[in-house]
């Protein structure tokens, strides 16, 4: 993840979707990967409707990411297009019913509304922002050879779009993903959750640090020094540094109860659960709400109790906020019960600084220490800076056959004015959540 664009430093190495869930018999279903070193859990192209499966002519077919401009799309619906671009003329409307695939795919507008996507009658595809990228994938092609785990016959529709906007830094700075996911098994799942992997290599990538904010619902990482140098290694952002954050704008639906969910009690205080940072919380509306980031958890490039997941139930208790052995993560110092500074109180958020003050990631509980962050975690002192890999997920809800949920995010990389300030970074993450709110969720 390159950035800026014409540089040579990033601030993202990885990024992955992580899906894990129950069936009726209690088995763990699960897809996830990190850098595909190991094997994988993902493939080009949609699953049958039928019955989950698919094939290698599907896998083939739909091995291509369809890059699609705004302008190219206002140059169809002006009648001024001299010639349509490839990725239009190919875009995915339909699958093939005839071998048991949807019959609509990618979303376009139908000018004739006749059903059928045909571009050189003016139909095209239906975006968000000014440019945006779009594939189609599923779990089921193969075995689970990264995470070990089976299937759980999903197809994911994934869209990631930005705006060209110059004078507006904080959108112009923004990447926002939208990913539909597809329940083409016929197994009904419970206590599912789905999570958003990255691995956060700030320039330098082993001097980073690493924290989320629980009323916001984003997580980031960040240069532990004040300038990014790496020791001369090349790829580094030297003094200021960018700070990069991944906003949970919206995720899966709540397990429908039949009510509208209230974000406050009755008298006016902010209840203590998913509506901290979800959406649609007492908005008059029954059953549309949404969770959004419900826990977050770092582990490091190592092999201990904080490091790197190699079978699914491992993936699955990460996605829970649990460490990878099943021990409950707890408030404090490093997260591991007797550990330094380290209390005994469960949590669901590793360094969330202050960012949780009615205590949702304890349960209510006030754990009595007011800024667990990097920077004081170990008796007030810092912790020795790292490689840093953070999960923010979502969960849990249940995932039945047939159903499908939406889960949105949005890629921020954070430039400070002077130096990294948690206060205006919370104003990017407040002006992007309203854009968002106001523009683009529907």
């Amino acid at each position: 993840f390159t950035v800026p664009n014409n540089g040579d430093a990033g601030t993202i190495y990885s990024n992955t979707l992580w899906i894990a869930g129950l069936d009726d018999n209690d088995n763990i279903h699960c897809s996830a990967v990190r850098f595909n070193q190991v094997g994988e859990d993902y493939w080009s192209g949609p699953l049958r409707i039928n019955d989950g499966s698919t094939d290698i002519f599907a896998v083939m077919d739909y091995h291509h990411v369809w890059k699609i401009k705004r302008s190219d799309i206002d140059a169809i619906i002006n009648n001024t297009a001299t010639e349509i671009p490839e990725d239009i003329l190919t875009w995915p409307a339909h699958g093939n019913v005839e071998d048991g695939y949807a019959a609509n795919l990618a979303p376009f507008v139908d000018t004739d509304n006749d059903g059928i996507y045909n571009p050189l009658k003016g139909d095209y595809p239906d975006i968000l922002g000014d440019m945006a990228l779009y594939c189609i994938y599923n779990d089921n092609y193969d075995i689970h050879s990264e995470s070990g785990g089976e299937a759980l016959g999903i197809e994911l529709h994934c869209m990631l779009y930005g705006f060209n906007a110059p004078d507006d830094e904080k959108l112009n700075n923004t990447l926002f993903m939208r990913t539909w996911i597809y329940n083409r098994s016929q197994n009904n799942y419970n206590n599912v959750y789905i999570g958003n992997w990255t691995d956060f290599d700030i320039g330098y990538p082993i001097d980073d640090y690493i924290g989320c904010n629980v009323e916001r619902g984003y997580y980031y990482g960040y240069n532990a020094r004040a300038i990014d140098d790496g020791g001369g290694e090349p790829g580094a952002y030297g003094n200021n540094p960018p700070a990069q954050f991944v906003m949970i704008l919206g995720g899966p639906n709540m397990t429908p109860d039949g009510i509208d969910n209230p974000k406050f009690d009755d008298n006016g205080e902010q209840l203590v659960n998913e509506s901290i940072n979800g959406l649609g919380f007492g908005d008059e509306i029954v059953d549309n709400e949404r969770l959004g980031m419900c826990g977050f958890v770092y582990h490091s490039n190592d092999a201990t109790i904080h490091g790197d997941p190699e079978i699914a139930e491992e993936y699955y208790r990460l996605l829970k906020s649990e460490w990878k052995n099943g021990d409950k993560m707890c408030y404090g110092g490093n997260g591991v019960a007797g550990s330094p500074n380290t209390t005994d109180i469960p949590c669901k958020f590793m360094f969330p600084h202050d960012s949780d003050p009615y205590h949702w990631g304890t349960n209510g509980i006030n754990p009595g220490i007011d800024e667990w962050c990097e920077e004081t975690a170990v008796n007030g002192n810092p912790n020795e800076y790292g490689d840093r890999r953070g999960l923010a997920s979502s969960g849990p809800f249940n995932f039945s056959s047939g159903e499908v949920h939406v889960i949105d995010k949005a890629f921020v990389t954070y430039w400070p004015s002077i130096t990294f300030d948690r206060d205006e970074m919370n104003e990017w993450a407040d002006y992007i959540k309203n854009y968002f709110i106001n523009n683009l969720n529907k």
